[in-house]
């Protein structure tokens, strides 16, 4: 199956414990004994500011540019498809490292950006979002103190969070997007359950519609389609890097029998469970 990897990892120090990690992207070793795709245990940003990269995220392809901005977060399907000739910044921590100043892992969770796999996980910064994001890069690059570090952290990242919603907006869906957040968790955790929304809104406090309500207002999508896609990323994975049959597989994610499991699939995705194994 697929593997998970550490900041340890993709720096070639596999015996070290790296928390956090800034530097230029192209001083950077290529990384050794690290397979694509994996996923990451850590947070990643990339700051983009000469050359063009092809990513793909949870079987999603971008291509960024200059001044992009792409972000990648625990637990996503990351494939680096093209960077050479890219030039730019790249900031690696986990969430300990970041939450160490507080006390209120909501903070984290406010942050739109982060961990939201139903958005585009980057944004084109014009030069005016530029200059106000390099003097804070500038410090993180040059800072040694730990937590130093995290306080420009923190500060980078709600810059950024205003440059996704406004001040404004911010504040107006602050709560919407930690209820969606949680929800997002919760799902993670459970998907292969396949409990209902009234069970997820009950494990959240909310009732169904006000859960719902927060889920459209952050990401424009219903709680019933975080579910189903939840369960369609795990079947797509399933299929194509284990050796599982369509039965196993459907047993896996608690569909009462195969035909359902195989009819579930082709209505989100076009094609019968075969012929997506077959893509590869």
């Amino acid at each position: 199956m697929i593997t998970t990897i550490s900041i340890s990892d993709l720096l070639n120090q596999p015996s070290e414990t790296n928390e956090y990690y800034m530097g230029r992207f192209e001083e950077m070793e290529n990384p050794e004994n690290v397979e694509f795709p994996h996923r990451h245990d850590f947070y990643e940003i990339l700051w983009i500011t000469k050359g063009n990269s092809k990513q793909a995220i949870d079987y999603n392809n971008y291509k960024i540019g200059r001044y992009s901005l792409f972000f990648i977060s625990p637990g996503q399907l990351h494939l680096f498809e093209e960077w050479k000739g890219v030039k730019g910044y790249c900031i690696m921590f986990t969430e300990d490292f970041f939450l160490q100043l507080f006390q209120n892992k909501s903070i984290l969770f406010e942050l739109c950006y982060l961990d939201n796999l139903t958005v585009n996980p980057y944004i084109q910064l014009d030069n005016q979002s530029a200059a106000i994001l390099q003097p804070l890069v500038d410090l993180l690059m040059i800072e040694r103190s730990t937590e130093i570090i995290q306080g420009l952290l923190f500060i980078l990242l709600k810059k950024i969070q205003k440059l996704f919603f406004g001040a404004v907006a911010e504040r107006t869906i602050k709560r919407q997007i930690v209820i969606f957040k949680k929800f997002r968790n919760l799902v993670e955790q459970n998907f292969i359950r396949q409990l209902t929304l009234t069970e997820y809104a009950d494990m959240l406090n909310v009732t169904s519609h006000y859960l719902n309500n927060s889920v459209k207002a952050s990401c424009n999508k219903t709680a019933s389609d975080i579910i189903k896609e939840r369960i369609i990323l795990e079947a797509k994975q399933l299929l194509q890097f284990s050796g599982k049959t369509i039965s196993e597989i459907s047993a896996i994610l608690s569909f009462k029998d195969s035909s359902y499991f195989s009819r579930f699939f082709k209505k989100n995705t076009g094609f019968s469970p075969l012929e997506f194994r077959n893509l590869r």
